[in-house]
């Protein structure tokens, strides 16, 4: 129990700092009916990093472009060319590509219309980056808290949430100077089934990268979301390299509370998963169940691998929410399926034991 209790507390601690690191920009306060004005928030790289050579530049903001940026490389000018990654709202490579240790000077006005987005961002080039990312599929999970149903407003839109999923991805830890990685979560439901689809993007900064998002009650409409919910993890980095699709399903955790919530625009903070909450034949319920058990032979305890599920079913085309993803799986060459589980450091003992297994798991190198 001693040794149960020190894991818990590392997993705590390995959460909380993925947690806080992923919390990458505020939306500003919008004008009338939710319309933000044009504005520039963030850049990858940020300006004095080192980045890739090979790398595109991404941007986030609200209506902006690069039509009146220019680019130069040691002094020299160059050019800034769309690159169509689907990681960012906007993405541009530097042509012609810069050599490591040169200066690359990106400035001008991101903005598509007016005058409110100047910016200059000084970075150098890296060394190019040709690895693919290495999630940890055995330790990423999502769970699925139904709560009791508040009022979220997102823009113009304002609907009635009533659940929240929480998505929990491993990967090894990113090393310097290597391309920033993504994780896309998509779900689309099959023909058969009356639902929405879900398109998720996460910028895996650290170990530990946790998305959460607020549905509405009928968002999986007649889909069994502890049978019919496979989402599909695709981990890219900017520099153009990809892990292979894997899929995790079913959710490990699911729990149903009707306490009264106040109105807000994000998901409810995660639940603190207990072993009551796994899901029956999902990883955390085997961690569960094979970790709290003592072998008569005096062997030690298993618990320490997670196991995953078999083949891949074939997912259709829906969905109303913002847009799905083009990828679909199926047959003997689909993605890889994780059912693995861990907790957001609140979880059950066998599932906190898998987290700290994964962390020191697979690491990506050059």
């Amino acid at each position: 129990m001693v040794a149960i209790h020190a894991l818990t507390r590392i997993a705590e601690g390995a959460v909380l700092a993925g947690t806080c690191a992923l919390a990458f920009f505020v939306p500003r306060i919008a004008d009338a009916c939710g319309a933000s004005l044009p504005e520039l928030r963030e850049s990858v790289p940020a300006d004095g990093d080192t980045y890739p050579a090979n790398a595109a530049l991404l941007f986030w903001g609200e209506a902006i472009s690069v039509d009146k940026v220019t680019v130069t490389v040691d002094g020299e000018p160059a050019a800034l060319v769309a690159f169509d990654g689907g990681l960012a709202p906007l993405m541009v490579q530097v042509e012609p590509e810069p050599l490591p240790g040169q200066k690359v000077v990106v400035a001008g006005e991101f903005c598509a219309e007016g005058d409110n987005c100047a910016a200059s961002i000084t970075f150098t080039a890296g060394e190019p980056d040709f690895v693919a990312p290495a999630p940890i599929v055995e330790a990423s999970f999502f769970a699925v808290f139904e709560h009791a149903p508040f009022s979220y407003s997102n823009g113009c839109t304002q609907f009635e949430a009533a659940q929240a999923m929480y998505v929990h991805l491993e990967q090894a830890a990113p090393a310097a100077g290597e391309a920033l990685v993504l994780f896309q979560v998509t779900w689309k439901p099959g023909e058969e089934v009356d639902a929405n689809s879900i398109r998720l993007t996460a910028r895996g900064v650290t170990p530990t990268t946790i998305e959460s998002v607020a549905l509405p009650a009928e968002h999986f409409g007649s889909a069994d979301v502890r049978t019919d919910v496979c989402l599909e993890v695709v981990a890219r980095d900017a520099a153009g390299n990809e892990a292979p699709p894997f899929e995790l399903c079913p959710p490990c955790f699911m729990r149903s509370d009707d306490t009264p919530l106040p109105s807000a625009s994000t998901a409810p903070p995660e639940p603190v998963w207990t072993e009551a909450d796994a899901v029956p034949g999902s990883a955390c319920a085997l961690a569960t169940e094979t970790s709290g058990e003592e072998s008569t032979s005096g062997e030690e305890p298993t618990g320490g691998e997670a196991p995953t599920s078999g083949a891949t079913g074939e997912t259709g085309e829906t969905g109303p929410q913002e847009e799905t993803s083009d990828s679909a799986t199926g047959g003997e060459d689909g993605p890889e399926k994780g059912c693995a589980c861990d907790s957001d450091g609140a979880g059950g003992p066998g599932s906190l034991l898998l987290l700290a297994l994964g962390l020191v798991g697979v690491r990506r190198r050059r």
